[in-house]
């Protein structure tokens, strides 16, 4: 039997399931980002009833008034704005300029000055040059798109003074695949692999000496499109498909699953998201 501390757990996070097989259903998240378009849209949905989607991460931290926060991938301030109501600082890092764009929108717009932006890649930030350690708190939420996990990590250790809060997918599964795995056969032509992960993060951080806390919740995202064709752009980019064949396949299947209401299409999901979690020593 195989001991999962032989393992090398940062080089099964870079090639969870093979070369060939992380190309389909996979699009690189700053190549996702790069799209100004999707990028609007994505901050339309954050901000939706005064940014409601952020309410749950940020009342599962422990945020006081006085609390120094380092948000590392910002996107639109889907953490930072509503942060920064509450913290005494916050500093933004967040690489694509699409979404620095909708974030300095933002800023303006609430107008609190607590905000400092550092547009940069998470593995280009010089912790001592770039940012104001220490932070009370350090957050990734959904935005562990850099190339060395263990890379990230460690940094993002050192440049908290207390806790570190990482937000992800529960089942370690690309939400492509566990979202559209009922019809994922027809469009890449191989069956859908029934694979439950272990937890990747935790077990590398175990490997580094870091002894973290895990609490798994099941969340119900909702999608909001215009129109069919609108859900069908957005979504054909993130499994990456490249065919009118794949791309009809996803129109047929969206158009079973998306609910019409009175001004949008609707598009819900549920997932089981995890807090990871540690206290610096």
């Amino acid at each position: 039997m195989l001991d999962v501390n032989e393992i090398d757990w940062n080089e099964a996070w870079k090639k969870p399931e093979g070369e060939e097989e992380i190309k389909q259903g996979v699009i690189n998240c700053g190549r996702r980002w790069m799209d100004p378009v999707r990028c609007r849209r994505f901050n339309d949905a954050m901000k939706e009833n005064n940014w409601e989607s952020s309410r749950g991460r940020i009342a599962a931290m422990n945020i006081t008034p006085a609390s120094r926060v380092l948000d590392i991938g910002a996107g639109p301030g889907t953490l930072s704005i509503p942060l920064s109501r509450i913290a005494s600082h916050v500093t933004a890092v967040e690489p694509s300029e699409g979404m620095q764009e909708c974030l300095m929108e933002n800023i303006r717009e609430e107008g609190n000055g607590k905000i400092t932006v550092v547009q940069k890649k998470w593995e280009d930030v010089d912790i001592h040059r770039d940012l104001f350690m220490p932070y009370d708190i350090v957050v990734a939420s959904y935005s562990l798109g850099f190339p060395d996990l263990r890379d990230g990590l460690l940094k993002m250790d050192q440049a908290s003074s207390k806790y570190i809060y990482v937000f992800w997918f529960a089942d370690m599964v690309s939400p492509w695949q566990r979202h559209y795995g009922e019809i994922w056969e027809k469009l890449y032509g191989v069956p859908k692999k029934p694979v439950r992960k272990p937890n990747i993060i935790y077990n590398l951080l175990h490997q580094m000496g870091i002894y973290a806390n895990v609490e798994v919740t099941k969340e119900e995202n909702i999608h909001r499109f215009k129109s069919i064709d609108q859900a069908v752009s957005d979504q054909k980019e993130g499994l990456n498909l490249t065919t009118p064949e794949q791309e009809e396949v996803l129109r047929d299947y969206l158009s079973t699953k998306l609910i019409k209401n009175k001004d949008a299409y609707i598009l819900k999901e549920d997932s089981f998201r995890a807090k990871i979690w540690w206290i610096k020593e």
